[in-house]
């Protein structure tokens, strides 16, 4: 009989090699690299996600992770989500970062870097300790300070049970948005300018809320959501950016409230109105730096792929509501269009028009530098 799920999760271990790496172990059957989403969200609480598509387990009770508990983590949390999917999220230590994982198909190793173990030395000579304050320590040097590289998250769009728009020829726009979102962090990484993060690393899917907390934990400096266009008929064809629109403001402003946001001043702290006076002014500098390098796209695109007649576009999107992370969601083509579909197909239409969007993104920064 052949299985309902394709995977399942048995059980959760945990292994430490040093006083500074611990493993987290997440141990089943049927693990796949396209069905294993891993991202760290940092910060001063800082998590390791991990979302198992088309899966099971025992561990997860009355919709609550009831599975053992380690040391080398604050806590591990997990739920069902869509019914098909588990997620498992590890809460880490404010001084520990992901720093690797490994996927086979009964065991997903979660790599964690960190300080696990304090080892208390006895204390050989009191009057030595003493006198340490008598000693006259020079004070060390400064090492010159580094310039922060610009992060830049990736956002491919869909993923996982959503296959976003099908073209004509069976093509998934969750398939498409992933190739270009990959090809465009090889040629950014390439430039060695930039910090390059993806929202989703896989066939997998991530929650819109999930792909802005991704943005604004890693800092970005610019969010890129890359989608294909989809119309009832199959005349219209063309590439198109989005921006923000004006109607979706207050959209963004909620979000700041009910998701408790940090921002650069402390909302609690401020009367309502005083709140949303600062954060329209966060908007503001945020919707003009969205729309200025909206424009520096277009102008790149539209000499690698054809353009839509009315290319620069302002809706509502989900992705593009933080107020404080200038944003674009970039529609590559209708991929309900077979001329569209055929160019999407192919990883040179891919890597030119991506082209356009690194050449885009350095003209921006270089803006931003002057």
């Amino acid at each position: 009989m052949t299985p309902a799920f394709g995977a399942t999760v048995d059980s959760v271990d945990a292994s430490s090699h040093s006083a500074t790496q611990a493993k987290i172990i997440i141990i089943g059957d049927g693990f796949e690299q396209d069905n294993v989403n891993i991202f760290e969200i940092p910060g001063a609480e800082p998590r390791v996600v991990i979302d198992i598509a088309d899966a099971k387990t025992s561990l997860i009770i009355n919709g609550a992770y009831e599975g053992p508990q380690f040391d080398s983590v604050r806590g591990i949390r997990g739920a069902e989500r869509n019914a098909d999917d588990i997620r498992l999220v590890l809460d880490l230590k404010a001084d520990s970062v992901l720093s690797g994982h490994n996927i086979t198909a009964q065991k997903i190793e979660i790599n964690l870097s960190g300080q696990f173990f304090v080892q208390e030395s006895p204390v050989e000579n009191v009057s030595a300790l003493e006198s340490l304050d008598q000693i006259n320590v020079p004070t060390p040097r400064l090492k010159p300070t580094i310039a922060r590289r610009p992060v830049i998250v990736i956002d491919a769009g869909h993923g996982g049970h959503d296959p976003g728009a099908l073209g004509a020829s069976g093509l998934k726009e969750k398939k498409v948005t992933l190739l270009a979102a990959q090809e465009l962090k090889r040629q950014l990484e390439d430039t060695n300018r930039y910090k390059v993060v993806l929202s989703r690393q896989n066939d997998s899917y991530v929650d819109h809320d999930d792909r802005l907390r991704i943005a604004r934990a890693n800092g970005a400096d610019l969010f890129i959501s890359i989608h294909a266009d989809a119309t009832a008929g199959s005349s219209a064809r063309g590439a198109s950016v989005y921006t923000l629109a004006d109607r979706a403001k207050n959209r963004s402003r909620n979000i700041v409230n009910s998701q408790n946001w940090i921002m650069d001043v402390n909302l609690e702290e401020q009367t309502d109105n005083v709140g949303n006076i600062l954060v329209d002014l966060a908007q503001r500098n945020t919707f003009s730096q969205s729309t200025e390098f909206a424009d520096l796209l277009i102008a790149q695109l539209g000499g690698s792929t054809h353009l839509l007649r009315n290319t620069h576009r302002r809706a509502g999107y989900y992705v593009l509501l933080a107020p404080d992370v200038p944003a674009v969601l970039l529609e590559m083509g209708f991929i309900s269009n077979p001329e569209d579909e055929r160019l999407l197909k192919t990883s040179a239409h891919r890597q030119k028009v991506m082209r356009s969007v690194t050449a885009a993104i350095n003209r921006y920064f270089d803006i931003q530098k002057s």
